[in-house]
């Protein structure tokens, strides 16, 4: 049998609902400073700031992004996705602790871009996780749930904002939706340690006995790492990677090349929803 408490359709499913949620939490960052920065306690808290200040608070956590992903690109491979999801998780609740706590327009500022950093470094690894721990039937499903919960989360911070809000002149109204950043992380960070790595990222390090452990689960409780859809599944992908091994490290002229692989193209289509 395979090994773990979660197998099967509830295992799938919790991997889901935990992408689902870092999907979520994406989106609710992206509107939350919107929904309070207009506030009056807000702007009394950080001494009425000026336009410029309100789009360097807005702007630098878009940077944070940026620098977020930038870390991910050269870190995922050897953290893993599921640690790389776990770092970043834990560096949004420094910088939601931060954020909440403000009462400096600098604290604010660095709060955000660190907050950014954390969600670029999951907006990187989280679509990789649950593509890798899905069958490629699954993933154009699972690609349209998660447009539609990044979509969701900005009103959802609008909405928190709007009913925080009744609480003004008091710092709640704008601190609340903040603090409540934190409700996702600690979704994410309490389920993580019941869930698998994904198996492609064990393959390409060698765990090829972990990765067929983590097919068996994901197959059902009563699948075995005998079980020849287990091995079957597991060899398509062991042949996959000694195929990308063979061909060599790809250059960053390939990606932005269309080549007989599209990829500009591919890069084009998978940038712009989110342009």
């Amino acid at each position: 049998m395979a090994k773990g408490i979660l197998t099967g359709g509830a295992l799938r499913s919790s991997i889901a609902a935990v992408c689902g949620i870092a999907f979520l939490l994406f989106g609710y960052d992206q509107g939350v400073l919107g929904a309070v920065i207009g506030l009056p306690s807000f702007r009394k808290e950080f001494n009425d700031p000026s336009r410029n200040l309100e789009g360097i608070i807005a702007g630098i956590y878009d940077i944070g992004c940026f620098v977020g992903a930038i870390v991910a690109f050269l870190t995922a491979d050897r953290f893993g996705r599921k640690g790389s999801i776990m770092w970043g998780s834990w560096i949004m609740v420094v910088g939601t602790i931060l954020q909440t706590s403000a009462t400096e327009q600098v604290q604010m500022i660095i709060s955000r871009l660190v907050t950014g950093i954390g969600n670029g470094i999951n907006t990187v690894n989280v679509p990789i996780w649950q593509a890798e721990s899905f069958k490629s039937h699954n993933r154009g499903a699972m690609l349209v749930i998660q447009s539609a919960l990044i979509a969701f989360g900005h009103p959802l911070s609008t909405f928190m904002g709007l009913a925080s809000s009744q609480a003004d002149p008091s710092s709640f109204a704008w601190r609340w939706p903040i603090a409540f950043q934190g409700f996702f992380l600690i979704l994410i960070l309490v389920s993580l340690p019941f869930l698998p790595e994904s198996p492609r990222w064990l393959v390409q390090h060698g765990r090829v006995e972990e990765a067929t452990d983590v097919f068996a689960r994901l197959e059902g409780k009563n699948f075995t790492v005998n079980d020849p859809k287990v091995i079957k599944e597991r060899d398509m992908v062991v042949a996959s990677v000694q195929q990308e091994q063979a061909l060599g490290q790809a250059s960053w002229a390939e990606v932005f090349t269309e080549g007989k692989n599209r990829n500009l193209s591919r890069v084009l289509l998978g940038a712009g929803p989110y342009m």
